[in-house]
């Protein structure tokens, strides 16, 4: 059975909530209209991005998913929203950092083969990634 509910979860990274409700305008009109939800997270600890990326997709803390720090970087085993969609029939798709493929996808992250990628039947859909990786 595929699955009609579209979701499209926008996360800004390191954007303090009162700066994206006062600054991001064109969000802030689907909130208003209806079209979309707000939700004001606790971080978890560590607060560095990958752990909570994994966190946010897991649902769990880092300490059980194992991502404690940028560096911390592979394939978690807890289930996360890409494989649980997949798995009800759905379609998911990320245009995001490579975290994301090394963390519910495959690790390590390949710059030729991960960076775009359409897998119908894996975890993640359809996959548009950018690396920090060779800036300094």
């Amino acid at each position: 059975m595929a699955l009609n509910t579209k979701l499209l979860l926008i996360i800004l990274d390191g954007v303090p909530y009162r700066n994206w409700r006062r600054l991001m305008g064109n969000l802030e009109g689907w909130v208003q209209s209806g079209e979309a939800r707000v939700w004001k997270m606790r971080s978890v600890l560590p607060s560095t991005s990958a752990c909570c990326y994994a966190s946010i997709h897991t649902g769990v803390a880092p300490q059980v998913h194992g991502i404690l720090t940028n560096e911390s970087r592979f394939r978690v085993k807890q289930p996360d929203i890409f494989s649980e969609v997949s798995k009800a029939g759905g379609k998911t798709g990320a245009v995001t950092h490579s975290y994301w493929s090394e963390f519910f996808r495959a690790y390590p992250f390949d710059l030729v083969e991960d960076m775009e990628f359409d897998e119908p039947g894996g975890p993640i859909t359809h996959g548009r990634f950018h690396t920090m990786t060779g800036y300094n």
